[in-house]
């Protein structure tokens, strides 16, 4: 008979819950504290978000709105993910996988995952316009995005290298390991003990990673996103393949963004640019032939074997 948990799955979702809720009242509250410093008290109590946006897309308070950004999720994500991971297991950094070796096949892997997730992510979002609505409902969805739109701009500040940089640590690396943390290290793993079906806690991870977005029209591929990240944190058992994938995700959309800037190119066009539908058809298959071979891979490694026996079976089309 398995081991029952010594604090209860459910007991463990509702710490877990509660973890994040506390994390977000402190996020919110370090966020005002940052918005006060950028603009006035009318302007934060008028609700009026086109205003807001304005003053934080002025040049002088980029790196605020920033820093605003990182501790936000730092405070939400990777402070309730590690806590959690403190009282429900003895060794919290191993629970949440940090310390399982990893091999430079299994990186590779993850970099082809990546670029392949790119296309799939431009032709699910083509799918996700499809998805038909209601009038009013389209209205409020359309402002959403217009709003999420303006904030990422706000980021696409990048005139110079350094500017790149720095919004690469700031927007792509640091928020990658925070929703790692939280999505797949702690609230994935948790499913999977209590669900006993991984498939579809990750599934669900997946659903509660788009929807906390709060992107309509960026449902399907964040979803789809989720799903990738999580298989290879299930299969791999390693944070960091998932970290590393996150930031390549991030990071591509970050140096389009700084290259459109660069040519003289309309940042916003760049970050709604997609492809077909039907390149669905060429890359689904390929992600799947890919996770499999990662699950192949990953379970050598596991089982101790090394990667050049890795490579000698890939080669031998033995995995």
């Amino acid at each position: 008979n398995e081991m029952k948990p010594r604090i209860s799955y459910f007991g463990q979702f509702g710490i877990l819950i509660g973890l994040v809720g506390v994390g977000a009242i402190l996020a919110a509250l370090i966020q005002l504290g940052i918005l006060i410093t950028i603009t006035d008290l009318k302007t934060l109590m008028s609700g009026n978000s086109d205003k807001l946006i304005e003053v934080m897309a002025l040049p002088q308070n980029t790196n605020k709105v920033m820093l605003m950004q990182v501790l936000g999720t730092l405070v939400m994500m990777a402070i309730p993910a590690f806590a959690f991971a403190k009282i429900v297991a003895k060794q919290p950094v191993q629970y949440l996988e940090f310390s399982n070796k990893i091999n430079y096949l299994q990186i590779l892997l993850v970099v082809a995952i990546a670029f392949i997730g790119l296309f799939l992510s431009g032709g699910l979002g083509e799918l996700n316009k499809l998805i038909p609505l209601s009038n009013s409902l389209k209205l409020r969805f359309e402002k959403l995005e217009q709003d999420y739109e303006k904030q990422v701009m706000i980021f696409a500040n990048m005139k110079t290298f350094g500017d790149y940089f720095l919004s690469m640590i700031m927007i792509a690396i640091l928020p990658a390991i925070f929703e790692e943390l939280l999505f797949r290290g702690a609230l994935q793993k948790l499913l999977i003990d209590w669900f006993k079906t991984p498939h579809i806690a990750i599934l669900v991870t997946s659903i509660i990673f788009s929807l906390v977005h709060f992107s309509f029209y960026g449902f399907l591929p964040r979803m789809m996103l989720g799903m990738v990240l999580g298989y290879l944190y299930f299969y791999g058992k390693s944070i960091w393949l998932n970290i590393l994938m996150h930031f390549i995700n991030n990071g591509v959309a970050i140096t389009a963004m700084f290259l459109a800037i660069r040519n003289n190119k309309s940042a916003t066009e760049t970050m709604k640019e997609g492809f077909p539908i039907w390149v669905l058809i060429i890359v689904l298959p390929a992600m799947i032939g890919l996770l499999f071979i990662y699950k192949k891979v990953s379970e050598n490694l596991l089982s101790k074997k090394t990667i050049y026996q890795d490579i000698d079976e890939l080669g031998k089309g033995t995995i």
